[in-house]
């Protein structure tokens, strides 16, 4: 299936969803909604409206609308360059709706909720239709995106992957927790992540950035060097180190997975979804589920300088060896054959809700077929011995437990 067809069949499935399904999966994935009689509650003043014109999960225009609610309109259009973070965080949310609706192309009408933030007004599943130059603009996009396609699909690269997995330092038995700054600095291949809290800025957290690799063992070999380094640092040997989805209440953490090699499309972030992020939210602790959906919504993604991108929704998988090497296993497994992979439980209303809300029995029932199909991917041979501990422990239905310390899991010496 090409381009053209994929968008076709998502705007198809998007309108068999009724008004009120589509309303709750945005609302599951905390996206802001205002219907029409939300606004007319609205305070009347300053307004800014955004139009965003998304297409292959990029956005080709955005426009700015100034009005005052009194019929004066200000117009005007972003520039990527030069707009640089409010261009983003507009494409992000515009993208992260749509996404999260089964579609990779489509307008969003976004207006400023006055909390900082958006909230979506409207939606355009198809805006590509008629004769425009925007519809023009839609049909390039694709036509571009199908050639680095089929450019991937002869010569079948072999995916790059890097990581960027957190943990917290934990002073027991207070639970109390104790800043990564310090002992790490903030770059390095271990260093420490910031949180914005009441408009400040600290570093609470631990993170390690071993050096990407195509060979899953020797980006395991990598994240065991950044694990030593992070020792050295780290002199108060008192603390606990904990990983997992929210080992502490209050203060998420992430184990992003990086990807370069291949191409950033929906279906390969739906793969990742459906094949990585929905059996780990089965394996998770039931406390890391209260991380979502502020963090770690589905199809949550970041282009990255070095070309690629960060898939950003998995909780961090540090909490033991077993995992990570299977976390590691399965993304590039997926990476290499998402196309093979047409499972999509995810699209199913209660299992969208199971993901967000941590049902783990209804997403049991669908960890078999999943399983199965990875299985039976051409290169699973290539990651079986990572990726089959991890398969076995979802089929015994087991949990991580991420108030353990990682150290002892790790075999992490202190000082080492």
């Amino acid at each position: 299936m090409n381009v053209m067809e994929q968008a076709e069949e998502a705007l198809r499935r998007y309108e068999n969803m009724t008004s009120a399904q589509r309303r709750e999966r945005l609302k599951q994935a905390g996206i802001e909604v205002l219907s029409l009689q939300d606004r007319r509650k609205r305070e009347p003043g300053l307004r800014v409206r955004y139009d965003v014109e998304i297409s292959c999960l990029q956005a080709i225009r955005i426009k700015r609308k100034d009005t005052s609610g009194m019929g004066g309109t200000q117009e005007s259009l972003l520039e990527r360059e030069e707009s640089s973070t409010l261009f983003k965080r507009v494409e992000r949310l515009a993208i992260k709706t749509l996404y999260t609706l089964g579609l990779d192309h489509g307008a969003v009408r976004m207006e400023s909720s006055g909390n900082g933030g958006c909230a979506v007004i409207s939606i355009d599943p198809c805006p590509w239709k008629g004769v425009t130059n925007l519809a023009a603009t839609y049909r390039e996009s694709w036509k571009q995106q199908q050639e680095l396609l089929d450019e991937e699909r002869n010569h079948r690269p072999t995916p790059i992957l890097g990581m960027d997995p957190e943990f917290l330092l934990v002073q027991m038995p207070e639970s109390k927790i104790v800043p990564a700054s310090r002992f790490l600095e903030r770059t390095g291949m271990a260093g420490c992540d910031s949180v914005t809290i009441g408009g400040r800025r600290i570093y609470p957290i631990a993170e390690l950035r071993p050096a990407p690799s195509s060979e899953p063992r020797e980006l395991l070999a990598h994240l065991m060097r950044a694990f030593a380094a992070a020792s050295r640092s780290i002199s108060d040997h008192s603390l606990i180190w904990q990983a997992g989805g929210m080992p502490q209440r209050g203060l998420p953490l992430g184990g992003h997975i990086h990807f370069s090699g291949v191409n950033l499309t929906g279906e390969l972030l739906r793969g990742l979804d459906n094949y990585l992020a929905l059996p780990l939210a089965f394996l998770q602790d039931p406390r890391g589920s209260e991380r979502r959906p502020r963090y770690g919504a589905l199809g949550d993604f970041r282009l990255k300088s070095y070309g690629g991108f960060e898939y950003r929704t998995l909780p961090s998988f540090l909490v033991s060896p077993l995992v990570a090497k299977g976390v590691v296993a399965l993304a590039g497994l997926i990476a290499s054959g998402y196309t093979q992979l047409r499972q999509r439980p995810l699209e199913k209303a209660e299992v969208h809700t199971a993901f967000y809300e941590g049902k783990r029995e209804v997403i049991k029932e669908h960890i078999p077929a999943l399983v199965d199909d990875l299985k039976r991917l051409d290169g699973y041979a290539r990651y079986e011995r990572y990726a089959s501990p991890l398969l076995l422990q979802l089929k015994l239905g087991r949990t991580w437990d991420e108030s353990r310390d990682i150290r002892k899991l790790w075999n992490i010496r202190a000082g080492s």
